[in-house]
């Protein structure tokens, strides 16, 4: 689970993106211009590669506003994301 209370906050994203990982999720939380608006992005990728190196057509993103809430909605969505790749992972292994 992801939970980056006190280690990330708005000023911060505003001058620099936000990296880390879930198990085998990756993830970034970082400031884009969309359609003249600033936006918190957040994408999330399943490759061991950095965001540098994974293809744009591994990764997922997801727009929310560029703002405290914004912040806690995305790491909603991301453990939403991590959880349901676990209990998949857990249906296949016990599959198997």
């Amino acid at each position: 689970m992801i939970d980056l209370k006190g280690m990330i906050s708005i000023q911060l994203l505003k001058k620099e993106a936000f990296c880390g990982s879930d198990g085998e999720m990756r993830y970034r939380l970082y400031k884009e211009e969309v359609e003249e608006e600033t936006k918190l992005a957040a994408a999330y990728w399943f490759t061991p590669y950095c965001w540098q190196v994974t293809p744009k057509e591994d990764k997922i993103v997801q727009y929310f506003e560029f703002n405290t809430e914004g912040i806690c909605q995305a790491i909603e969505w991301l453990n939403g994301i991590s959880e349901e790749r676990k209990q998949d992972e857990q249906e296949k292994d016990s599959n198997n």
